[in-house]
């Protein structure tokens, strides 16, 4: 018999099996036009054999519409069924995607704790005496007690001082830049400079375990800065020049009084009228590797300019003992006319290494055993 079941026929059968005599076999039949459906044959049905129909596998849908391809689906629903159907598709593929991601995220965290607690685990087990070399370079600031030494007390003192105030050194990035590299080479060496302000701390810092003397004229200053920077080592120094006396002095140049002696002492007796005079002990104690000519003050006539200062640094490079090396000497300001003068004078030219900005690197090697040899020397 026929049963019309909403839009469609279903033929209801009974298999001849006397093990599954219960069971009814249910098979859709397209449904046709009413008023078409006399013009067409009445289907006609190969009789059912006395073996069992094979029952559907798990991937087949056992109501025949659910078993079909997405695309014959579709086509068998409505319009508005049809959206909610691919809604349902797009939401259950962006589902599985989320999912998918979240557990790759947290297998990878599990991973990487897992190495995390085998790691720690390896690191507590193994002995003091089994630990790499990486692990004692690193504690390479302790003691062989094994307690860690402090922070240098220049550095410490530089560190506070330029975290806590607004001012900043006379001198450019770029020109510290010159001295710094020279420092990075040498140090820790004999510093000498010429002047006591802003960027003095951090002279001492980057000269850190060898001496920084700074020599200042003006006493009061001396002890404003000693009372912020004890650490720092600096003496008094008296000028007896004037800027306005610069083309005066500059001809001493060729004075024998001034060239014969290598040695500042000398030079001082001999009546040189650009030898400091009054110097501290701290001077003579030892050979100066580096110096620094920053002071003293010269963009005033009255001040004393910095012709003296010019002139001793050139003597210390001269007056250093043989096979010592040579002697670094930087003079900043050289855009003023003392300072593009006289170091071009007495430093010469030709012992030049580097200009950058506003200051002067000069390289000048030992001329002790070479008395008389001038400023400048043709070879």
């Amino acid at each position: 018999p026929y049963t019309k079941v909403s839009r469609s026929l279903v033929l209801i059968t009974k298999p001849h099996h006397h093990n599954r005599s219960d069971d009814l076999i249910l098979t859709p039949i397209p449904i046709f036009r009413r008023h078409s459906f006399k013009h067409h044959h009445r289907p006609t049905y190969k009789p059912l054999t006395n073996q069992e129909p094979s029952r559907p596998s798990n991937k087949e849908n056992r109501g025949g519409f659910l078993g079909r391809s997405l695309p014959v689906r579709m086509s068998m629903l409505s319009p508005v069924h049809a959206r909610k159907a691919l809604h349902l598709v797009a939401m259950k593929a962006k589902l599985q995607s989320f999912l998918g991601l979240r557990l790759l995220l947290v297998a990878a965290l599990a991973a990487f704790l897992l190495l995390f607690s085998a790691r720690t685990l390896f690191s507590s087990s193994s002995s003091p005496g089994q630990r790499s070399a990486a692990s004692q370079l690193h504690l390479s600031g302790a003691g062989d007690d094994g307690s860690c030494s402090k922070l240098p007390a220049p550095v410490a003192d530089a560190l506070v001082h330029y975290a806590t105030s607004n001012t900043t050194p006379q001198q450019t990035a770029a020109e510290i830049g010159v001295s710094l590299r020279v420092l990075q080479r040498r140090s820790p060496c004999n510093f000498l400079v010429f002047g006591l302000g802003l960027d003095s701390p951090m002279w001492a810092a980057l000269n850190h375990g060898g001496r920084t003397v700074f020599l200042e004229e003006d006493a009061s200053w001396i002890a404003s800065v000693r009372s912020k920077h004890p650490g720092l080592e600096s003496y008094h120094v008296v000028y007896d020049t004037r800027l306005t006396e610069a083309d005066e002095l500059i001809a001493l140049r060729d004075h024998p009084g001034c060239t014969a002696q290598p040695d500042l002492a000398a030079a001082a007796e001999a009546s040189c009228r650009l030898a400091l005079r009054g110097l501290p002990a701290a001077f003579h104690e030892v050979e100066w590797d580096l110096v620094m000519v920053d002071a003293p003050t010269g963009w005033v006539p009255e001040a004393p300019g910095r012709m003296g200062a010019i002139y001793t640094a050139g003597m210390v490079a001269r007056a250093r003992r043989p096979g010592d090396g040579a002697t670094d000497v930087f003079v900043h300001d050289v855009d003023r006319t003392v300072e593009d003068r006289f170091s071009k004078a007495f430093l010469c030219d030709a012992y030049l290494a580097e200009q950058v900005g506003r200051i002067r690197h000069f390289v000048i090697p030992s001329h002790r055993e070479k008395p008389g040899t001038p400023f400048c020397p043709q070879n």
